[in-house]
């Protein structure tokens, strides 16, 4: 299954039903984005434990021995847990917002020891450590390879999770880049989405990205290469070249593009072997290079305009519910500072009359939360807003109007 909005509708109602959501597939194809993507859009956050980092079961579950004193006055040792840090971070975070579902996304789940894969079932499975318990409110999301060198999951292991086997997608790539991804990046992802996944160019494949047949190239096929260090083209790769690219200068490019180089047996560009460094010898870096190449002589290119990702926070529709002005700001007093800020992005985004929702969560507001804010811009500089919730919340007279006002003003 591609990342797109269908897996992200299925996966939030498995989170919705309680079961644990468990993204197999190939590295790099971009799980843990897709996670990180997922929580925002939920107005919530997710909390990564990269789980091939752990050494050993002990890291995860933070068991220790400590000193105590007996009833009768003597000395003995007992074992307590004290979870790993990003565990602790979650749960601080869900006792704190307790009407959101913050992530702990397990991720690499089968990269790592036995040891650590049967500590992190056993905290899907039981939802604590030792004493401490998982707040009721945090969802486990938990991801890993379906392949390689990795720790098998046996069917009882497999049964607690809602397994998607899941693939890289070009237009959810494109959409969670947003502006920042380069232009010539985005032409080839937009004209041949299926290059977005590829290792070595198959000889049988040619230059439009299909092969004699019927084109597809199955994951095992990719991976199935030998044992030589041949870099990838992956969602993560990408993301690295579009920013070389991006700050890279034109100029620089033009004169790599026309220096002939030889690597082995094959004559090529020094603009090829660059681009190679990040994503390899693939279909890609071929089409990658003739959209430079063709742009960079007509001198053409530009960035599309993107559509702007504002979350809904679950509290929204009981703020819009509320009958009557009091009424209202009696329900915004009990939300935690990120359900205020979710909510007055929204209320901005929204074409609907909001200015008396949008005053309430002003005068409320202390500061606006640094991810919210940079989709505030993205909104106003893109002209994704809704004009009259704009000019209504720039007439408030609040602080955290007052601090947003120079920037925003810009853009009236």
């Amino acid at each position: 299954m591609k990342f797109n909005d269908t897996l992200t509708t299925l996966i939030k109602q498995a989170l919705e039903v309680g079961a644990t959501p468990a993204l197999m597939g190939e590295p790099g194809i971009g799980k843990s984005s897709f996670v990180q993507a997922l929580a925002y859009s939920m107005g919530t956050q997710a909390f990564t434990l990269p789980c091939n980092q752990l050494a050993d079961k002990a890291d995860l579950t933070g068991a220790r021995l400590v000193p105590y004193t007996k009833g009768d006055g003597t000395q003995s040792y007992k074992q307590v847990f004290y979870p790993h840090q990003v565990i602790q971070e979650c749960i601080d975070y869900a006792e704190k917002n307790p009407r959101e579902w913050p992530l702990l996304f397990l991720d690499e789940i089968n990269r790592t020891t036995s040891d650590v894969t049967s500590g992190a079932l056993t905290l899907v499975t039981l939802r604590k450590m030792g004493d401490v318990e998982l707040p009721k409110n945090v969802r486990i999301v938990v991801a890993g390879n379906d392949k390689g060198n990795v720790t098998s999951l046996d069917e009882a292991s497999l049964s607690r999770f809602a397994i998607f086997h899941v693939e890289p997608d070009a237009a959810t790539l494109m959409s969670v880049l947003g502006d920042n991804i380069n232009p010539w990046v985005k032409t080839v992802l937009t004209q041949y989405p299926g290059l977005i996944f590829q290792k070595s160019t198959p000889t049988a494949i040619v230059a439009d990205g299909q092969d004699d047949d019927d084109g597809n190239v199955t994951m095992a096929e990719l991976f199935d290469g030998g044992e030589e260090m041949n870099q990838l083209t992956t969602p993560r790769t990408i993301d690295n070249l579009s920013e070389w690219l991006n700050v890279a200068d034109p100029q620089q490019l033009a004169h790599y593009l026309a220096t002939p180089i030889q690597i082995g047996d094959r004559e090529t560009s020094l603009l090829n072997e660059a681009i190679e460094a990040y994503v390899g010898d693939t279909v890609f870096t071929t089409q990658l290079v003739a959209t430079i190449a063709q742009d960079l002589a007509s001198n053409a290119g530009g960035v599309q305009q993107h559509r702007v990702n504002v979350p809904k926070p679950n509290c929204y529709q009981s703020l819009k519910a509320a009958a009557t002005v009091t009424a209202q700001s009696v329900l915004v007093a009990t939300l935690t500072d990120n359900e205020k800020s979710g909510s007055l992005l929204y209320a901005l985004k929204e074409s609907k009359d909001n200015a008396r929702l949008i005053e309430q969560l002003a005068q409320a507001i202390t500061q606006i939360e640094p991810e919210h804010t940079r989709t505030l811009i993205e909104m106003v500089t893109s002209q994704q807003i809704d004009r009259q919730n704009l000019e209504a919340f720039m007439g408030i007279d609040a602080p955290i109007v007052n601090q947003a006002k120079p920037v925003l003003s810009a853009f009236l």
